[in-house]
């Protein structure tokens, strides 16, 4: 199946229709807007989801899959590993190059004492742009959604992502622009690097499509 046939699948227009409401977000309010209407609506059922759900864009959810796949597909932990560091590359050298003075809503807002913050939750104050735990959830969801192809569970990995960066807002740790963008590149990052490896020659050894497990 072709790229373009793939990415147009149904499972992804999650994504996709997040990308236009997005869009429209960015275009038609202030920075910091959304940040604060999500914080007029806070509750504790939504201070416990979000302040665990945001880890799934940890830096160590690579880590955990990799080991996975070491254990049941070589070429799979491979893929994954290369993924981690084209990612790794792009937001730290736009976070600490290009967009270094980016700072976050804690040092943004002038009253943001006045805010609602979690307790327990350390705010972090710079390199705001882009989400690196945004990019993180995004390149892994699309990676296994291209690995599973099943329309079901892609809505739902997009869905999980989504969430990964509307955790983010909800936390205080980054505006939306910060997680619209991390999204884009998790997206293209996990879609460039599987299709780049699924039509070189690393697809076509046998040796790797096994693991330490399974054999």
């Amino acid at each position: 199946m072709g790229i373009k046939k793939t990415m147009l699948k149904s499972g992804y227009f999650v994504y996709y229709v997040f990308l236009i409401a997005g869009a429209l977000v960015l275009l038609l309010t202030e920075k910091g807007d959304f940040l604060l209407w999500l914080n007029e609506h806070h509750n504790s059922s939504l201070d416990i989801f979000f302040k665990y759900w945001t880890h799934l864009g940890d830096g160590l959810i690579f880590a955990v899959f990799i080991l996975i796949f070491l254990m049941t597909n070589y070429y799979r932990a491979i893929l994954l590993a290369l993924a981690t560091i084209t990612q790794t590359l792009v937001i730290q050298g736009m976070k600490r190059l290009i967009f270094d003075d980016s700072v976050r809503p804690k040092l943004f807002f002038e009253n943001f004492e006045n805010l609602y913050s979690i307790p327990g939750v350390d705010v972090h104050t710079a390199n705001s742009f882009p989400s690196g735990h945004t990019a993180t959830a995004f390149t892994i969801a699309v990676i296994l959604a291209l690995m599973m192809k099943k329309n079901t569970l892609t809505a739902l990995l997009m869905m999980m992502a989504i969430l990964v960066g509307i955790s983010r807002v909800y936390l205080l740790q980054h505006f939306f622009v910060d997680i619209y963008f991390g999204s884009l590149i998790g997206f293209l990052n996990g879609a460039i690097v599987f299709f780049v490896l699924e039509s070189s020659r690393w697809n076509d050894k046998s040796s790797l499509k096994k693991g330490l497990v399974w054999k």
